[in-house]
Formats: structure tokens, C-alpha cells, sequence
């Protein structure tokens, strides 16, 4: 069974990157394998390596020394919220730039609209410190959200299943391309 979920954050990982919403260096990928593990992607690793994701605890232990710098926030939104069992920090390039310009992402086309609906966008403060604030900032936020926008950072999704995740990341996306060409930032 964990074999089969491996194989599946890989074929999902690899989607996510052909659709240009996972980056290296800015993005994280996870999968709950058991009640106190899961697998993320290593910290500053090539997508296309072999050895892309490493297990580990919810408890920091020496296991999060190789993983996402987003480590901390994965463990945290699993221990809290027990309906997500797959967590995706997502860099797309048009809902970051839409972020920019607007406070409210309001989809108008169908999916967009039907799947995710209104979502508003938080705005960061200050950069400075924003890295070590961003915990307490995105798991009260995802308690009644599935999908957490950030102003110029991109978004935080959650999902009980690997590919309804992969698939509201593309719609955010594609949803975000359509009013960046309807409103003309």
C-alpha cells in the first residue's frame, strides 16, 4: 500500500511540475502515509532526480534535516486537521501574479466558479519575517478553507485525495489565467 501511494505522489509531483505549479527551491508536495508519517519532497532537490521525497515524522526529529524547508507546516497542518491527507504549497505564475494586483480571487469561469469559488487573498505585511510567521498564519486560515492564497507566494491546498488536489491546483490556475486575460492587469 505505501508503495502504491510513493508511486502516485510521483506521477501527481510530475503533473504538478509539467503544469508549471511546482518549482524547485519554491514549492512543497506531501502525502500522510501513516498516523504519525508522511512523505515530502527533499529540500533544494531536482524534480527529475530519482530521489525526490523523504519520509518522516510529525515530531521533528533528525529525518527533517533533508526535507522541504515547509516541513514544519505539513506536520502541523496534519496533526490539526485530520481530513488532509495531502498537503501542496503551489508557486503557479498567474494566480501569484493576479495575487498582485487583487484582494479577492473570484473565478468566473465554470470550474473555477463550481469547484473552488470565492477565495480572498492574504496580504503579507512584511516580508522581513514572514518565513518564520508563516505557520501561524496559514493553519488557522486552512481550518475552514481547503485553499489559502497568499499575496505573491502562491497558495497552500489540503485534500483527502492526491488527485483532487492536483486537480484544484490546475483549476486555480487556469481560473487565475482567465481573469488576468478578462481584466487586463
Amino acid at each position: 500500500m505505501k508503495q502504491k501511494l510513493k508511486n502516485e505522489y510521483e506521477v501527481i509531483l510530475d503533473t504538478l511540475l509539467q503544469k508549471g505549479l511546482f518549482h524547485t527551491y519554491q514549492t512543497s508536495f506531501s502525502v500522510r502515509t501513516e498516523n504519525d508519517r508522511f512523505i515530502i519532497n527533499k529540500q533544494d532537490t531536482l524534480f527529475k532526480d530519482s530521489d525526490v521525497f523523504t519520509e518522516v515524522h510529525y515530531k521533528e526529529d533528525l529525518s527533517w534535516k533533508e526535507a522541504s524547508p515547509d516541513v514544519k507546516i505539513h506536520a502541523n497542518i496534519y496533526q490539526k486537521i485530520s481530513t488532509a491527507k495531502c498537503i501542496a504549497h503551489i508557486f503557479p505564475i498567474n494566480l501569484v501574479t493576479y495575487s498582485l494586483y487583487h484582494h479577492q480571487f473570484k473565478p468566473m469561469d465554470y470550474y473555477g466558479e463550481n469547484i473552488l469559488g470565492k477565495k480572498e487573498i492574504f496580504e503579507i505585511e512584511e516580508y522581513e519575517n514572514f518565513t518564520e510567521q508563516l505557520e501561524s498564519i496559514i493553519y488557522p486560515r486552512l481550518q475552514n478553507e481547503n485553499i489559502f492564497i497568499i499575496k505573491g507566494f502562491g497558495a497552500y491546498i489540503y485534500d483527502r485525495d492526491l488527485k483532487e488536489l492536483a486537480k484544484k491546483a490546475s483549476i486555480l490556475e487556469n481560473s487565475a489565467s482567465i481573469l488576468l486575460k478578462i481584466k487586463h492587469v
